[in-house]
């Protein structure tokens, strides 16, 4: 299944949207969608996908701001979760026996990155299926100058809300929601009004509305601040409640974003030898 990106020039507002939609396989993708498809007899004529525009947003709703188009992507699901399972399972069982076999095989060759590959695969076993893309938390919070919001509290917001939510097991600051833009804006909003963020300070270039960094003549430029001042003046529309409920957030144990696996291990910044530390911290936690 492929589709475009449709993304805010000045927010991390998007809409992806399928190149073409079938009900029926959708259907055979996404079954719990579908609670009672025998009610209605799923077609399996292709349509052309529809843009923004056809959601009457033909410019970002947040900040009036044009879009830039990416793709064509693909927006179907990223894992096999019956092969992702059954690796999680195989190395749960080695782990426990100490990489000899359940039924008393022979010792299996030592894995030295079994933590690692473990929790890669618990990740992508927790992610949303049907959910191809995700905000970042940092940035999200940056585009309105606020600090960043506990990534907790912005998950039991989303699913107070009535919203699915879950991480990706690339990034750690990702948020990947069934929400649609206006909700996952008006959970900062809701944020911004109990903690107030500071304007932030321009440079003269960006002043001059100049690109920092480049010799550019001065162009049309939306500062920051202008840009925050447009999302925040917003109203908010949805009840958003930073409760975190009981038993919220728990998960299996595994080391899902894993550090550098010694000193002077990767490229430029990377080979400072300051990891090892936290590997061993990470380590004695687990």
């Amino acid at each position: 299944m492929h589709g475009h990106l449709f993304q805010s020039t000045q927010c991390s507002s998007f809409h992806v949207t399928p190149i073409g939609t079938n009900e029926l396989v959708n259907y055979q993708l996404y079954p719990e969608k579908y609670p009672n498809p025998t009610e209605k007899k799923l077609s399996n004529v292709f349509k052309n996908g529809r843009g923004p525009c056809d959601r009457d947003e033909a410019l970002c709703s947040e900040t009036g701001a044009s879009y830039k188009i990416g793709g064509p992507l693909w927006i179907g699901p990223l894992h096999d979760l019956d092969v992702v399972n059954d690796a999680i399972a195989k190395l749960e069982i080695a782990e426990k026996n100490k990489g000899v076999g359940p039924s008393g095989a022979l010792p299996i060759f030592p894995l030295h990155t079994t933590k690692t590959i473990h929790g890669l695969l618990v990740s992508a076993s927790e992610e949303l299926p049907d959910v191809p893309l995700y905000y970042t938390l940092t940035n999200l919070c940056s585009a309105v100058n606020s600090c960043t919001i506990p990534m907790q509290s912005f998950r039991a917001a989303l699913v107070n809300a009535g919203y699915r939510v879950s991480a990706y097991h690339k990034e750690p600051q990702a948020v990947k929601t069934d929400a649609p833009n206006h909700v996952v804006w008006d959970i900062v909003r809701a944020w911004c009004k109990k903690h107030p963020p500071n304007e932030r300070k321009e440079s003269k270039r960006h002043k001059k509305g100049e690109d920092p960094g480049s010799n550019a003549p001065p162009k049309t430029h939306q500062s920051s601040n202008e840009t925050a001042r447009k999302i925040l003046s917003k109203e908010i529309r949805t009840e958003v409640d930073f409760t975190i409920p009981r038993g919220f957030g728990e998960k299996k144990k595994a080391r899902r974003f894993a550090v550098n696996p010694q000193a002077n291990w990767g490229p430029k910044k990377a080979a400072s030898g300051k990891n090892k530390r936290k590997l061993e911290v990470a380590e004695n936690e687990e």
